[in-house]
């Protein structure tokens, strides 16, 4: 259990930081900074290339267990718990900032905006929202006997090569996402339990040989095939596929020799604050470039980037660790937790 919890919350701790690094890179791109436009496309375009669906995917490889254990009532309640109740709280703490600060905003805010969050997902919340979605299908599905998993598979297959292009009720990104959940749910059902398949772990010179893979595809596909894009647009479904299989896969073996090894454990604790993180990282990260820009007079791209980074991952531990200090963790989840984690496996 401890390899487990470990190893998923190295992968997590990747993850999340690639997660604020994109979405630090864009604001930043879009407000005006003088970060390189080759550089900023090429970056985003292989890093949204894979960090959402490795999320995708680790939730899906534990959601079999969370069924199991609880059942579908309590496994409904539960996700409600964990991922609508922050989802609300954080989309409206954020879209009231952004409104407030409308006239410095390069897409600006609307009060009609901020009275759809309910239906229409605010900014990065819309991760939130579309596994929401993926746990209930999932349960859903779980009800139609022992034929669940195939019909599970072909259905976010077809989503995936066909997405629903819509953002109302995130079904875009649900669409495109679902697929890397479904087959997380099948890696832990064909291997017997999620214990078995991290025991079976990526040998560290296949890791190496993916890295490699993955940043000369990438290259390569971005350079001389495609204009380099946001996969998740649906334009290139097989290429998105393949891409984003080399980054799961490449992650995976990168945090289970972390975890084997036991080195860099502040990549662990990231991990296990991730939902912390991906709820305030904007908001932090945002808050520094302000300071940089109006207060330091700070223009330099890179430092903007470096310290943007480090506010969006170390200011929402602080302050999750600060509610809870305060005996007061609601900002954050719906019941106290025990494991300061804001959330299971």
């Amino acid at each position: 259990m401890t390899q487990r919890i470990d190893w998923v919350d190295y992968a997590k701790g990747i993850g999340i930081i690639l997660v604020v690094y994109g979405h630090l890179l864009s604001s930043g791109f879009h407000a005006g900074l003088a970060i390189p436009e080759h550089f900023f496309r090429l970056s985003d375009s292989l890093v949204y290339s894979f960090h959402m669906p490795l999320f995708f995917f680790l939730a899906g490889l534990f959601a079999g267990q969370s069924y199991s254990k609880r059942g579908l009532k309590k496994f409904l309640v539960n996700k409600l718990e964990i991922i609508a109740y922050p989802y609300l709280i954080w989309s409206f703490l954020q879209a009231l900032v952004e409104l407030a600060f409308s006239s410095q905003s390069f897409r600006g805010t609307t009060y009609g905006q901020l009275l759809a969050i309910p239906y229409l997902p605010w900014a990065q919340f819309w991760f939130l929202y579309a596994l929401l979605a993926m746990y209930v299908v999932f349960a859903m599905f779980s009800l139609l006997g022992k034929y669940f998993h195939a019909l599970l598979f072909a259905t976010a297959a077809i989503l995936f090569i066909w997405p629903i292009n819509s953002e109302v009720m995130a079904m875009h990104g649900f669409s495109t996402g679902f697929l890397f959940f479904v087959i997380g749910v099948l890696a832990e059902e064909f291997s017997g339990d999620s214990s078995t398949f991290i025991q079976k772990n990526i040998p560290p010179f296949i890791t190496l040989v993916l890295l490699f893979l993955f940043a000369g595809s990438g290259w390569y596909i971005f350079e001389r095939v495609i204009v380099p894009t946001r996969l998740t647009d649906g334009s290139h479904p097989f290429i998105f596929l393949y891409l984003a299989g080399l980054g799961i896969s490449m992650c995976i073996g990168l945090a289970q020799y972390l975890a084997t090894k036991k080195r860099h454990r502040w990549l662990r604790i990231i991990g296990r604050y991730s939902l912390q993180i991906y709820l305030v990282h904007m908001l932090a990260g945002v808050g520094a470039r302000v300071i940089l820009l109006n207060i330091l007079k700070v223009s330099n791209p890179f430092i903007h980037v470096i310290v943007g980074v480090g506010a969006g991952l170390t200011v929402p531990i602080l302050l999750y660790q600060i509610t809870l200090k305060m005996n007061f963790p609601y900002l954050f989840t719906w019941r106290r937790m025990t494991t300061g984690t804001g959330g299971e496996q």
